[in-house]
């Protein structure tokens, strides 16, 4: 039992906590513990801690809270302790230890009378769920528990998950509305904890941008940013800058995902794996994209078994002419998600490149018709998008130019209106070979059209393909005026220092930057040139004339 002291200071460091005043929750939660203060406060403890990027001793203070509650008899806390150290293990990649702890909270209230305890274990289960409809299932069931006790953080993380079931499922739209029922209760004052609300947040953004809801996902975007920011959550930050910078991509602003990218990637919270993972996943097909295949194997290396790098790991192994092992680890994604229609639609697409690249149409065309089905099913118009882009690649591989036309034109269309011109562009080569026989002209429009797209965007290895399509239509290839070679006069400055074998911290010396901003700068140069590493960059500077600093 607490003291009063001890009592007062634990209220003092809940108040502080609720104002995201972290180093004060610490302070104070600390002083209640050597006032005698009970587990209560070794449970703000480690939340202070956490927010300070303190993970592992967090983790730590917690258990020793678990392990309190569960001497006071205190069921329904010790599960709620458990649970919280299980999702920080599930966070940081450490599945096993997740696990433990999830047995351990079930164990926790095994024969007690239903309250919110019970709850929480079954969310636990619902994040560590091994199909959607088991995640379903257990989020269910903790929301009929929240609406028994009462408890609002209960009540909107079961609805979030439950969402994030629907979305994964492919119910797209009934599983947003659940989201936003979460986003809404959480921002009306229904949550005590900043760990429920930032939970909801990123829940809903990914559920956007998997559907390829661009608009919605910038505009929860910016609520979410803003709210790290204020609130100081560094992984919350870290996890949003990421879904942001997919929307970038999308949207062909490669420069500033980069910079996104890399601010997601400085955060600290590198212990926690799944926070970082998709960061690094989005960085590397991005690379990929670029014709920037070192830098994406670099940081893909060691992530070989992780969900998240597969579609990027497979594009890398696609873009290396090395079709094979690309197929094998598409397939073994989709073996492991068999539920999951947000994943099947990331991996369907390549794997028809990967069939078609291997000579094996029939296959080809049915990973083509499973992406076509699942577009359909689930209504989400980046599915049915990438679906006809695969069915007029798989025609034109068959000799069957003319009838690739069709898809060719839907994917194109579709594209365009999701506001996706790399994709868009791809669609226009397909359509220029569609229709090269038969209308010449119209072939040699759609490809230059497409390659002065992808010079803007520095996608370099379908810069290529499109430069050598106007070629075969024999065409004059046009240089963009603006394309991904056209580097601001800042950039110019950089690539002279580059040239010259400066190193990033001397550039932002000689030019009174930090050694950060210098390190963007090169990065986009070498997008723009196409060059792989500074060396090649030094010799174009000298090809293009560019002054010795």
């Amino acid at each position: 039992m607490q003291g009063p002291g001890g009592a007062a200071l634990t209220g003092a460091g809940r108040q502080a906590l609720e104002r995201a005043d972290w180093a004060s929750a610490r302070s104070a939660f600390a002083a209640a513990l050597t006032a005698g203060g009970s587990a209560d406060a070794r449970d703000g403890l480690a939340q202070a801690l956490w927010f300070l990027g303190r993970v592992p001793e967090a983790i730590a203070v917690r258990e020793q809270a678990f392990e309190e509650h569960l001497r006071a008899g205190r069921c329904a806390e010790a599960a709620r302790s458990a649970v919280w150290v299980a999702h920080q293990h599930l966070l940081s990649g450490r599945g096993s230890a997740a696990r433990g702890w999830l047995a351990r909270s079930e164990r926790s209230m095994a024969g007690q009378p239903l309250c919110a305890g019970h709850g929480w274990v079954a969310v636990e289960a619902a994040r560590q769920a091994a199909t959607v409809a088991e995640q379903a299932t257990a989020a269910a069931h903790a929301l009929e528990v929240a609406r028994v006790t009462g408890d609002g953080d209960l009540e909107v993380l079961a609805i979030s998950l439950l969402g994030r079931a629907e979305v994964r499922a492919g119910r797209w739209r009934p599983g947003m509305r659940l989201l936003e029922e979460a986003m809404a209760a959480a921002t009306a004052g229904r949550v005590a904890d900043l760990h429920t609300l930032g939970e909801a947040y990123c829940n809903l953004v990914l559920g956007c941008s998997c559907a390829g809801e661009w608009t919605q996902a910038a505009e929860w975007c910016a609520h979410v940013e803003s709210f790290a920011r204020g609130a100081a959550i560094a992984p919350l930050f870290g996890a949003c800058r990421t879904v942001h910078a997919d929307l970038l991509i999308a949207g062909g602003r490669w420069s500033d995902a980069e910079t996104a990218l890399q601010e997601a990637l400085a955060v600290p919270a590198g212990q926690l794996l799944e926070v970082s993972a998709p960061t690094v996943a989005s960085l590397a097909e991005l690379r990929v994209h670029q014709g920037r295949l070192r830098e994406a194997a670099q940081l893909l290396a060691g992530r070989e078994e992780h969900p998240a790098a597969l579609r990027p790991l497979a594009l890398l192994r696609l873009a290396g002419g090395h079709p094979r092992p690309a197929a094998v680890l598409l397939e073994r994604g989709l073996r492991a998600a068999p539920d999951d229609a947000v994943v099947a639609g990331g991996l369907l697409s390549p794997l028809v490149h990967a069939r078609l690249a291997l000579g094996d149409v029939p296959g080809a065309r049915t990973a083509a018709d499973e992406l076509a089905t699942l577009g359909a099913a689930t209504g989400i118009r980046l599915l049915a998008a990438r679906a006809a882009l695969a069915a007029a690649g798989i025609e034109l591989a068959a000799g069957q130019a003319p009838a690739a036309a069709g898809p060719a034109r839907r994917a194109l269309r579709d594209f365009t209106g999701l506001v996706m011109p790399f994709d868009a562009a791809l669609a226009r080569l397909a359509l220029a070979r569609a229709v090269a026989r038969d209308d010449p002209g119209a072939a040699v429009d759609e490809a230059g059209a497409a390659l002065a797209a992808l010079q803007g965007l520095g996608a370099a290895p379908a810069v290529a393909v499109a430069t050598a399509l106007l070629r075969e239509l024999r065409a004059p290839v046009r240089r963009s005026a603006r394309g991904a070679g056209a580097l601001s006069a800042r950039e110019e400055e950089v690539l002279a220092l580059v040239a010259r074998g400066l190193s990033n911290a001397a550039i932002g010396r000689a030019l009174v930057i930090s050694e950060k901003t210098a390190g963007h700068h090169v990065s986009h140069i070498l997008t723009k040139l196409g060059a792989h590493n500074r060396a090649e960059a030094a010799a174009e500077a000298v090809r293009r004339g560019v002054p010795a600093g």
